[in-house]
């Protein structure tokens, strides 16, 4: 996964942190929608689902190490 985009690892590192989508465009100064956007983009890029979203959770989905490894 060449050119990554910090935007979009912070996304994903808050939004694992915090369980919530919410709650990590609050932390992060961003809407919910913009969040949203930044982790479907990882998502699309690495070819996996990284969070199920939940209600109004969010939960680490867990992928296979080498599938991630191989994404980075």
């Amino acid at each position: 996964m060449n050119n990554l985009d910090w935007n979009q690892l912070k996304a994903f590192l808050e939004t694992a942190e915090t369980g919530s989508l919410s709650a990590a465009a609050r932390k992060l100064g961003l809407t919910q929608p913009t969040l949203s956007r930044q982790v479907a983009a990882i998502e699309q890029r690495m070819g996996v689902t990284l969070f199920e979203r939940v209600a109004v959770v969010v939960k680490l989905f867990v992928v296979k190490k080498h599938k991630l490894n191989a994404s980075f």
